[in-house]
């Protein structure tokens, strides 16, 4: 049976800040190697799905190796640019074509965590290293459309590790003065993803900063507390809670939309991942879908219905 669900007064999470940076960029020397800190750490500390947050852990550490190795590729035009800054577009969208430097990443990230990988994922490791490029590119448009129901399950954890190291080469590579602003605001200004979680930032001028968290790229970017990412409604929102899990984190959940996006808080827990401690914290998403809300936002290393 799945834990009660404890509202969250509002005023326990919502305060005042300054003006805050609009946009902050993943750390391409650290930002894998420290997720897969995060991760081990999580699953020492006796987590039920401790072999899967390892695993994960291992997919880390091989992207951190891959994005080491990632070669400089090609910045868009200038043109391209001005014309993303003019109409409000993610510079970086997913609907463009690829370099074929993802599938590099990919043969990086397969070769160091098949060692790691169960009995039971290696023949899908071994399909994925000898599937034909066109084959590879089908799977990564549906990846990048998030469309579940072609995705296949074992694979698209791989799959997602590549292709997030591609973009987070691509974002780092051009720096964050090249993104504007978009005005959709649970879209990510980088690359049009979806967001993934909200974390509130401890390394911020102004502490307790909210910042969702890209699911691609791994940019984050300001949006206000209090506001629903996906309808931006703000007299419905509550905070819901498992009793007895985790303080770090909470549901933010919109009575309007019936959507909810996790939120984690760096003050309780500096060290925390949004990607990993989402993954340590689904006892939570089974708690809010029977409460009957949906989730708002995917984690590439989670497809609904297989974990």
């Amino acid at each position: 049976m799945a834990s009660p669900i404890r509202i969250v007064p509002q005023g326990e999470i919502a305060r005042g800040s300054s003006e805050p940076p609009v946009l902050r960029l993943p750390k391409p020397e650290s930002c894998f190697a420290e997720r897969a800190a995060r991760l081990r750490v999580l699953a020492e500390r006796g987590h039920s799905n401790a072999d899967f947050l390892r695993l994960i852990a291992a997919v880390a550490d091989a992207q951190q190796a891959a994005l080491v190795a990632h070669p400089a590729v090609a910045d868009p035009t200038r043109e391209r640019q001005e014309l993303a800054r003019t109409h409000g577009l993610p510079l970086l969208g997913t609907d463009r074509e690829r370099d074929p430097a993802w599938r590099d990443a990919l043969g990086t990230i397969l070769a160091r965590a098949e060692p790691r990988a169960p009995e039971v994922l290696r023949p899908t490791l071994r399909q994925l290293r000898h599937e034909a490029p066109e084959g590879l590119e089908a799977a990564a448009t549906d990846f990048l459309a998030w469309d579940y129901p072609n995705l296949d399950p074992a694979a698209a954890p791989f799959l997602a590790a590549a292709l997030q190291v591609h973009w987070v080469r691509r974002a780092t590579q051009l720096g964050q003065q090249a993104f504007g602003r978009l005005d959709v605001p649970n879209l990510c200004p980088v690359c049009g993803s979806p967001a993934l979680a909200s974390v509130l930032r401890i390394d911020v001028p102004a502490p307790g900063t909210r910042y969702l968290h890209c699911a691609l790229c791994g940019a984050e970017w300001h949006l206000g507390r209090g506001q629903c990412t996906h309808c931006e409604a703000r007299e419905k929102v509550a905070y819901l809670h498992v009793e007895g899990g985790s303080e770090v984190v909470k549901a933010e959940a919109c009575d309007e939309c019936k959507t909810y996006l996790k939120i984690f808080n760096a003050e309780r827990d500096p060290l925390v991942d949004p990607v990993a401690d989402d993954l340590a914290t689904l006892a939570l998403d089974v708690s809010l879908d029977e409460a009957g809300y949906e989730r708002g936002g995917p984690n590439p290393f989670f497809i609904p219905g297989q974990v």
